[in-house]
């Protein structure tokens, strides 16, 4: 069963457009159709781009923080999944990078 019925979606509107190829039925429920075989054209079309996930997760705080930029770096909402990306980086990446650089730093540094 889908938990859509209990928990709308914030942009609750575009789970009663029964019409849209993004959706259909599964179990008589009303469920977002696999990305992955959905046609690439279809998403564009419904006005999804292409980008980094870590700058679609800036988005989506974005639409959290109501359009408020400087609100996403006050967050407070910790336990949110996408909390730590808010800022549109990856920080663990971005902590594997420094320390690769701080390394290679040492290394000449020694050399």
């Amino acid at each position: 069963m889908s938990i859509a019925k209990d928990h709308t979606c914030i942009n609750h509107k575009d789970t009663q457009e029964e019409t849209t190829p993004l959706l259909e039925y599964e179990n008589g429920h009303l469920i977002g159709k696999h990305p992955l075989s959905t046609d690439v054209n279809l998403l564009r079309s419904a006005g999804h781009e292409e980008a980094p996930i870590a700058k679609i997760i800036r988005k989506k705080c974005l639409d959290c923080c109501v359009g408020q930029p400087s609100e996403i770096r006050y967050c407070v909402c910790t336990s949110c999944p996408l909390w730590p990306y808010r800022m549109g980086i990856n920080p663990f990446i971005s902590a594997r990078c420094k320390k690769s650089l701080a390394q290679q730093n040492f290394t000449k540094a020694e050399g």
